[in-house]
């Protein structure tokens, strides 16, 4: 019976495969995978795969070696095949330089007769065109939680790699890539009293469904002994083959952790009643503000995963509408009155959050008034819900919205926003309306809508009191 030529099978398979001994040493390839990475036999056989592909020295930092590597020896060490999330890791060319390129490998071993591992077949897929596509959402993603200081962090629990921004490793003291790729170091720096309920809601969520949301804080124990406190949420995404990997984000709270130790220190001396309730009322408006603010990024995660249009642009009208509320709170914590909303200030900033610094579409006629939270958040709403939906129908070109809000004589204030025949999109009009009428209740106010020769508009009428 004639010999079977397994190093002609491989080199004929359509797909890319690249073998590796137990030393992690190339010892053949498809035409395939030296199609895929511009190379020849010639060039890797007999290398390390680290050194046969090293890490791009421009891209210091984001080329993942070390996960590649953890990957790899988990599967020589478990026997078991190993599907890895999407890493970059960029290609050498024969000229110079290297080519972006981003990857999800799959490792699997090839087993002996006596059950020992032999070789290990990488079969790399090149997701580097959807990688680049997604580049922009993914931009608007780190510009968020840059806004919101947050930041992000991938785990799979099976290998401990860890994947995360250099945010992450500057909250828990390292600098940038210092950490190496997989959790361990991180989870050394816990504070020992909270290292237990963290890995407890990592076992308990193993066996949780896709999408699953978990959260923990805990404290970090810095090498010089500081202390800090940090905050995070995540989710649960399985992989094809059912394995858990979990995404998230965390914010250091250390600052807001010092505010309240403060604040209690401030009420046992129950001095200077009036200070002590200045800065109750700013803490409460930043924790809502970050309560909210976590909210919104975990809308933004989720809407990421999101392929139906519609689902899509629903998720970012929620995001909106929290971010409208988002947005009082942030002027009463950033401002030294706690209990009352320059209008002036807020709705310009409302309304250049919305349109953008682009052209200006949006005419403010803005009395210089100072509301209170419960009435600034329902105005706020109002208007995020006409301008938001002004942007959705009218694109760039649109024609101007006027946004009036006048103190009349009578002691009543008058909400205005004018503009083209239909502010509201169609799709959304019904809810957009129910939500304007649940705000204007919440003033006692009166809604009139008008359509005629010059347009749109829609007022609100309400007492001044107490304004």
């Amino acid at each position: 019976m004639p010999s079977t030529n397994f190093a002609a099978i491989l080199k004929g398979m359509p797909q890319p495969y690249l073998v590796l001994d137990t030393n992690l040493t190339i010892v053949g390839a498809s035409d395939a995978y030296l199609a895929l990475t511009d190379r020849t036999l010639d060039d890797i056989v007999g290398q390390s795969i680290l050194v046969a592909f090293p890490e791009n020295p421009d891209a210091a930092g984001t080329v993942e070696q070390g996960p590649l590597e953890v990957s790899l020896r988990h599967v020589l060490e478990t026997g078991k095949p190993h599907e890895m999330a999407v890493i970059q890791y960029d290609i050498p060319q024969p000229g110079g330089g290297f080519a972006q390129k981003f990857w999800t490998p799959v490792h699997t071993p090839v087993v002996a007769g006596d059950g020992s591992i032999e070789y290990i077949i990488q079969n790399p897929m090149d997701v580097t065109e959807s990688v680049l596509k997604a580049k922009e959402a993914d931009a608007r993603l780190r510009v968020a939680h840059h806004a919101a200081d947050l930041a992000s962090w991938e785990y799979e629990p099976e290998t401990d790699i860890w994947r995360r921004s250099h945010a992450v490793d500057a909250i828990f003291g390292f600098a940038p890539g210092e950490g190496g790729p997989v959790a361990a170091p991180f989870f050394a720096r816990m504070h020992p009293e909270d290292l237990s309920s963290v890995t407890q809601v990592v076992t308990d969520v193993m066996a949780c469904p896709d999408r699953t949301t978990m959260s923990f804080d805990y404290r970090i124990v810095l090498p010089s002994g500081d202390e800090r406190h940090v905050s995070s949420r995540g989710e649960v995404l399985r992989t094809s083959t059912g394995k858990v990997r979990m995404i998230g984000v965390l914010m250091d709270v250390t600052a807001d952790r010092l505010r309240e130790a403060d604040l209690s220190k401030a009420l046992a001396a129950q001095a200077e009643l009036l200070e002590q309730k200045e800065l109750l009322l700013a803490e409460v408006n930043h924790r809502v503000k970050n309560s909210l603010q976590l909210v919104v990024s975990t809308l933004r995660l989720q809407a990421r995963r999101l392929e139906d249009p519609a689902t899509s642009e629903a998720f970012s009208r929620a995001i909106s509408r929290v971010r409208a509320i988002i947005s009082v709170h942030e002027r009463l914590y950033r401002n030294d009155n706690t209990l009352r909303v320059d209008m002036q200030n807020h709705l310009s900033k409302l309304c250049l959050d919305l349109m953008g610094d682009g052209p200006n579409r949006v005419v403010l006629d803005i009395d210089a008034l100072e509301l209170y939270t419960e009435r600034a958040i329902p105005i706020s709403v109002i208007v995020n819900e006409l301008i938001a939906g002004s942007v959705n129908l009218s694109g760039e070109e649109g024609n101007p919205i006027t946004v009036s809000l006048k103190g009349l004589p009578d002691g009543t204030i008058e909400l205005s926003v004018t503009g083209q025949d239909e502010i509201l999109p169609s799709k959304d009009r019904d809810l957009g309306k129910r939500l304007i009428a649940t705000m204007a209740s919440q003033l006692d106010g009166v809604v009139v809508e008008a359509t005629n020769a010059d347009g749109y508009r829609l007022s609100l009428s309400f007492h001044g009191r107490d304004s």
